[in-house]
């Protein structure tokens, strides 16, 4: 993605000064044309940078920052995926309920493993911290168990 000066019809170059703090989590960027000094900037604040990076979006690090176009951009949401990653529960963090572990132990035990990795990715991916029957019931229906 390129920004274009409009009058001069010229790309705009990043400037790599005003970037908002790491802890602020927004993203604050210029650009100025080369040509006439023209400035805009571009705003994105904590949810847009997440939204981004759920989308899946692969970003560069901070050393491409000087060679590819938005670099700065790319760094920062990277950084912020990582974020993420951190804030989202664990395998260790979810919580058994007695039912669903006597369920999971009635699974045949060549894929018992199988099925418990299953239940617990499907927890992970909706940010459930607690497993019970009727997530139990839900990963069936929708997995085919």
């Amino acid at each position: 993605m390129k920004f274009l000066c409009i009058p001069c019809d010229t790309q705009m170059e990043t400037q790599v000064d005003g970037i908002m703090p790491e802890e602020n989590k927004n993203l604050a960027m210029k650009f100025k044309c080369k040509k006439c000094g023209y400035s805009i900037a571009m705003l994105t604040n904590k949810f847009e940078t997440e939204f981004v990076s759920k989308l899946g979006v692969e970003m560069g690090g901070a050393s491409a920052e000087g060679k590819a176009p938005l670099g700065v951009v790319s760094s920062a949401l990277a950084e912020g995926k990582e974020e993420l990653k951190k804030a989202a529960p664990q395998a260790d963090d979810l919580i058994w309920t007695e039912e669903a572990q006597e369920r999971i132990k009635k699974v045949p035990f060549f894929v018992r493993n199988m099925a418990k990795k299953t239940v617990i990715n499907f927890a992970l991916e909706r940010g459930i911290t607690t497993i019970d029957a009727k997530l139990m019931d839900e990963v069936r229906e929708k997995v085919g168990m």
